[in-house]
């Protein structure tokens, strides 16, 4: 959700982050500031700001040209961080402004930000954490003692696989391309790689990232997972994602990520997809390999392209890698 100058969300465990966003035109003072609140009756908000020089010192925080907090900060420390009943003070102090303001001792300018929709945003996560009309509400305060909604996050538990040596050979490869739905977009410098994904019931498996086109800050992968059969040749199918990963259209025949990694030793694959080249806007995901198929552990998003690096988290799952 957008308001104005702030965009926030949460997870599926009720965890939520409001973002400020820059102001159209220079970002050179616009300050970073992140407020976030996990699920749960004991958590409180925390209150981060960066995007300052790193010999800040002595601190004082004004909102609309009133001090709301000071303090002090170590030699090279690059951001601020507020917690418990300092950071609520802060984050209702937000709500009422128009206008933060980082300033040093003497007064002169470390940055600013629009507090334009804060106290929206804010009052978003009290309504989803369900703490609105509580005592424990940030911004939707109310007289009934402080409540809030719990949520579990799921657990995946997961096989370690044993990698093997045993791989796709360029041959391979060669003939998967030719005849993958995206044989025509195959240009740009990105290399077609195969990993181990250790060995299923028929023998060794692999995975495939197959060069699907590039642009001038992404690239895209078809991801296969491959098969060797006893007669030493390999069978390529689609991989299957639990979510997501299902390419640039309804219509796809193979699953795409973009700017797509793998972690071998958390068998995890990763995408990572820029709106723009500035890295202020897009999404990312991680799954890791079950033996199967990969299963969603993370995803984050920023819809908005407007200078903010601090992605909103939407998705987590906890992931326990078990014995072989």
């Amino acid at each position: 959700m957008t308001y104005k100058d702030w965009t926030v969300g949460c997870d599926n465990g009720l965890s939520c982050q409001a973002v400020a966003l820059k102001p159209d035109g220079p970002w050179d003072d616009g300050l970073s500031v992140v407020v976030t609140r996990k699920a749960g009756l004991q958590a409180q908000p925390i209150v981060e700001i960066s995007g300052f020089p790193a010999k800040l010192g002595r601190f004082r925080l004004l909102v609309d040209g009133k001090v709301t907090e000071t303090g002090s900060l170590q030699t090279g420390a690059e951001s601020i961080t507020l917690k418990d009943a300092t950071a609520v003070k802060v984050a209702r102090a937000l709500a009422k402004g128009t206008s933060l303001q980082l300033v040093d001792a003497s007064g002169a300018k470390y940055g600013a930000a629009s507090l334009s929709g804060v106290a929206a945003a804010l009052r978003y996560v009290d309504s989803v954490q369900g703490r609105a009309g509580s005592k424990g509400a940030v911004i939707a305060l109310g007289a009934r003692k402080a409540a809030a909604k719990k949520a579990m996050i799921p657990i995946l538990e997961v096989r370690k696989i044993a990698p093997s040596d045993m791989l796709p050979d360029a041959s391979a490869l060669v003939a998967l391309s030719e005849g993958s739905p995206c044989a025509q977009e195959r240009f740009g410098s990105t290399q077609d790689t195969a990993y181990s994904l250790g060995s299923g019931p028929d023998g060794a498996q692999s995975l495939v990232m197959l060069n699907c086109g590039a642009g001038a800050y992404n690239f895209s992968s078809g991801i296969y997972v491959g098969q060797r059969n006893a007669a030493g040749k390999w069978k390529f199918e689609p991989a299957k994602f639990d979510y997501g990963a299902t390419g640039f259209s309804a219509d796809s025949k193979i699953p795409l990520l973009v700017n797509a990694d793998w972690d071998a030793a958390t068998q995890t694959i990763s995408s990572y997809s820029k709106g723009r080249g500035l890295g202020d806007c897009g999404s990312s995901e991680s799954w890791v390999w079950d033996g199967t198929m990969f299963r969603l552990t993370d995803a984050t998003v920023m819809g908005e392209c407007r200078g903010s690096v601090d992605w909103i988290p939407v998705w987590r799952a906890e992931v326990k890698l078990l014995p072989r």
